[in-house]
């Protein structure tokens, strides 16, 4: 499966992020950082720790600032993100 992109809300802001699918979990990528990595247990999104993530060549970072606005994976993110993921896979 190739990358694609999903648009999330934040802060009122529409947020692109790109979706990098791999075995069995998805690297959470904006401009070329990886905010994090979901996995699906049973009916489960999952968030995975720092320590568990293979960036490969790519800058991580679980917080984003910019704009004045600050990005962190939270429940209402991961519930955006994972929402959007399995829409793109059906």
């Amino acid at each position: 499966m190739t990358a694609f992109n999903i648009v999330i809300n934040h802060n009122d802001q529409a947020l692109t992020l790109t979706i990098i699918p791999k075995d069995d979990y998805f690297h959470i990528v904006y401009l070329e950082e990886i905010l994090g990595v979901i996995r699906k247990q049973e009916s489960d999104w999952i968030l995975l720790k720092a320590e568990e993530i293979d960036s490969e060549g790519l800058a991580v970072d679980d917080k984003l600032a910019g704009n004045g606005h600050h990005l962190s994976l939270g429940v209402a993110e991961i519930n955006q993100i994972s929402g959007a993921i399995e829409n793109h896979l059906q």
